[in-house]
């Protein structure tokens, strides 16, 4: 009997870690997660574990959380690929993405990352007419001040990212097999008490 409990508790195990490893997670993207991109980026793509249905997408959001403007997301097996139609400004960035894997399983997340293109790259219309070298000084200054911040918030965003939803995705199935195997476990035991 015992031999019997053994081998279902394996088969329940198997059954629910199958179903956790079959979901499908973020592998890799580019730009990558906390990024600091310089130079002009002109394509988005996102890598997954396993293939996507075709229901999968993503959207590109500024720092406003207004979309920007993509060319149609292709999938490719197992990525998601859009052009950026514009360049993009000088900021802090957050690609939203939702996917339906292979299992049917809908999952979403985030990849933020900051774009800081050298000064030389930026519409003439964006740059600020000098005054006096007073001014161009306190411009730099200021545009020093502003990397360092978007720095730490690409760091801080990197941190407060975390994998919550892939250890769920673990830790449920795991949960509930144990659960199974406890019950059957008890079970066995009553009966055994009452044959007694």
């Amino acid at each position: 009997m015992l031999n019997k409990i053994t081998l279902l508790s394996l088969l329940v195990f198997f059954l629910f870690g199958a179903n956790a490893l079959a979901h499908s997670h973020l592998e890799d993207s580019t730009p990558k997660n906390g990024e600091i991109v310089t130079e002009a980026l002109k394509t988005i793509t996102l890598s997954f574990e396993t293939d996507l249905e075709l229901t999968s997408s993503f959207t590109l959001l500024d720092e406003k959380n207004a979309v920007i403007p993509l060319s149609t997301v292709s999938i490719n097996g197992n990525q998601l690929v859009a052009n950026v139609e514009d360049e993009l400004l000088n900021g802090s960035y957050m690609i939203h993405w939702k996917i339906i894997g292979e299992d049917g399983h809908p999952l979403e997340g985030d990849v933020p990352f900051t774009v800081q293109l050298p000064e030389n790259t930026i519409a003439p219309d964006q740059v600020e007419p000098a005054v006096s070298d007073k001014t161009v000084t306190t411009v730099t200054e200021s545009a020093a001040d502003t990397e360092t911040v978007m720095k730490e918030q690409a760091v801080e965003t990197k941190v407060a990212v975390s994998d919550e939803p892939a250890l769920m995705n673990y830790l449920l199935p795991a949960i509930i097999g144990l659960l199974i195997i406890l019950g059957f476990s008890s079970y066995w035991l009553i009966y055994k008490r009452k044959q007694v």
